[in-house]
């Protein structure tokens, strides 16, 4: 136990990495989550969820019959908006439910697995994000707690475990939909970069905490394994803040947007909209049902 040190009730090990500099990135990625939010979202106006989008509504018209006419959603209402997507589509992922009928029989049949994937991530970053709440505070300064039964430990492995499993489930069920021996590497920044990065995220963390288990304990060339294990980490970590808003993977954070709009546009449909009633059932040329406007 060569570099194990007491923190009493557990044991810890000092930080290989200072906690001044993982603060110091940290407000980094924020700031440029922020920035890229602003840059691609607000400026490219993707978080915007115009009632158009819906149906086809001839261009000239749009200003006069779907925004001006169309009274404001309110703070109040977009309040209450913002909670019911947070808890019914993001924390249940109930938007993957079937809301408007039969869909296309593809997404369909594996609509229960892509849910069950879904909610796996969500709550795996939610645990890890505890986890790591819990250890900025109940750590000793520059100091990591080794034992298990720590409750950052525990939610940690947790979001860690729901991470692993909810990314190698998506992937799985994109296998069977994609043709994947048809891709070409780089395409893997569309719809797939977030599981890959959600599943090297939560290989890399416990590849990282393994490591320090063994630089704590003294193993075998345990330095080399902790350096590597860090880079291992930090690069995946790195790469899932700093291009989130640069990759397909953004859309995920623009439709909790959407479905304010969307929330919100359902209360005020009525003579302020062109759109259809959402008892219509519209039908595309191909005879397959379409989800109707509001």
């Amino acid at each position: 136990m060569a570099n194990v040190v007491p923190c009493p009730p557990y044991t810890c090990v000092e930080s290989p990495v200072d906690w001044g500099v993982i603060d110091i990135l940290a407000i980094l990625t924020v700031l440029w989550i922020i920035f890229s939010f602003v840059y691609k979202g607000v400026r490219g106006r993707n978080v915007m969820r115009y009632p158009q989008i819906h149906i086809m509504i001839p261009y000239p018209e749009w200003e006069k019959k779907l925004l001006a006419e169309k009274p404001a959603i309110g703070v109040g209402r977009a309040v209450a908006a913002f909670f019911k997507t947070l808890f019914v589509d993001v924390l249940a992922m109930g938007i993957l439910k079937c809301e408007y009928g039969k869909s296309e029989r593809e997404v369909v049949r594996t609509r229960t697995a892509k849910r069950t994937a879904k909610l796996l991530m969500v709550w795996g970053f939610v645990f890890a994000g505890i986890s790591t709440a819990l250890a900025y505070l109940m750590f000793p300064h520059n100091k990591i707690v080794l034992d298990l039964p720590h409750p950052a430990r525990i939610f940690g492995m947790l979001g860690g475990v729901f991470m692993v499993v909810g990314a190698l489930m998506w992937l799985s069920v994109r296998y069977k939909e994609v043709n994947y021996g048809g891709m070409r590497w780089w395409d893997l920044i569309g719809a797939d970069y977030l599981p890959i990065m959600v599943l090297l995220l939560g290989i890399s963390g416990f590849a990282l905490q393994a490591a320090i288990l063994a630089w704590a304990y003294g193993w075998l060339r345990a330095e080399a394994f902790l350096t590597l294990a860090i880079h291992f980490h930090a690069v995946p970590v790195a790469a899932f803040f700093w291009l989130f808003f640069w990759t397909k993977a953004d859309h995920i954070v623009y439709r909790i947007f959407w479905r304010i709009y969307d929330y919100s546009d359902k209360e005020l449909a009525g003579p302020n909209t062109r759109l259809p009633p959402t008892t219509l059932k519209p039908l595309n040329k191909t005879g397959k049902e379409i989800q109707p406007g509001y």
